[in-house]
């Protein structure tokens, strides 16, 4: 558990500082001040592109860990190790929208700024049904983990033998719904 902690808290801190000297760094007049060239890009949007993005990237990379740390299927809260990395890809893609901009937006018109609109709102929207479509094909884990939960006292007062009328799969005992295909189990 310790390990658990010192990784989370070595992402955490990182994305926090990057946070921080992306804005405050950002906030210094010699950077708001000094430009490239004749465009409107400035070291300030520079630094807060560097910070912003990396902590967006710190963030993705959580992500990624903490579904590779969540327990084997079919344990715990295992249903989040499908469902972790598709949400967090839309937080990213959602955040990158302003993050990209700082970099990008000075150098275009207004047909480049549709163009760039319109890449992330199908990248939004993609990640989006990703997560979706992750979160249908392993809401019966997650069904079964919250009964699971709420069996945890009443472990000798369940059904026995059941085998789901739909699929035929072993149903666990005091389980309500298959955890294959998410059939509602009925007793007569």
């Amino acid at each position: 558990m310790a390990k658990m902690w010192g990784w989370l808290v070595q992402y955490g801190s990182g994305i926090v500082l990057a946070l921080l000297l992306g804005a405050i760094m950002g906030s210094i007049p010699l950077f708001k001040e000094t430009s490239l060239g004749d465009t409107k890009l400035t070291a300030s949007r520079i630094v807060q592109f560097m910070g912003y993005g990396s902590a967006l990237l710190l963030l993705w990379l959580l992500g990624q860990r903490v579904a590779l740390e969540l327990p084997a299927e079919g344990k715990g809260l295992s249903f989040l190790r499908q469902v972790i990395v598709p949400l967090v890809t839309v937080v990213v893609v959602s955040a990158g929208y302003n993050v990209l901009w700082l970099l990008v937006g000075p150098f275009l018109g207004p047909t480049g700024k549709t163009i760039y609109n319109w890449m992330f709102v199908v990248g939004i929207m993609g990640s989006a049904l990703w997560l979706a479509v992750v979160w249908f094909r392993h809401s019966p884990l997650l069904f079964e983990s919250l009964q699971e939960l709420g069996q945890v006292g009443k472990r000798g007062m369940g059904r026995h033998g059941l085998t789901c009328p739909e699929c035929g799969v072993p149903v666990a005992a005091g389980m309500e719904y298959c955890g294959k295909c998410g059939k509602r189990i009925f007793i007569a």
